[in-house]
């Protein structure tokens, strides 16, 4: 079964921005394999989370024409 975030993906955007960030920040010599992985991820989820917005945009703009549409009609 899939998971979906209907809410969006920020958690995961945070957490993916923390992991990379500790691993830069907080490590002597930082494995460029962690970092890859967290790069990856990160392009993931905000594509992710950029798909949602995006919709949700054309659903408002939507809604906003057919409310005009409504108005000019009557």
């Amino acid at each position: 079964m899939r998971k979906t975030y209907e809410n969006g993906y920020q958690g995961k955007i945070q957490y993916w921005t923390g992991q990379l960030n500790a691993e830069v920040m907080n490590t002597k010599v930082p494995d460029i394999q962690v970092i890859k992985k967290c790069l990856s991820k990160l392009e993931y989820f905000v594509g992710k989370q950029l798909t949602i917005e995006n919709k949700k945009n054309v659903a408002d703009t939507i809604e906003l024409l057919d409310k005009l549409k409504y108005i000019r009609n009557n």
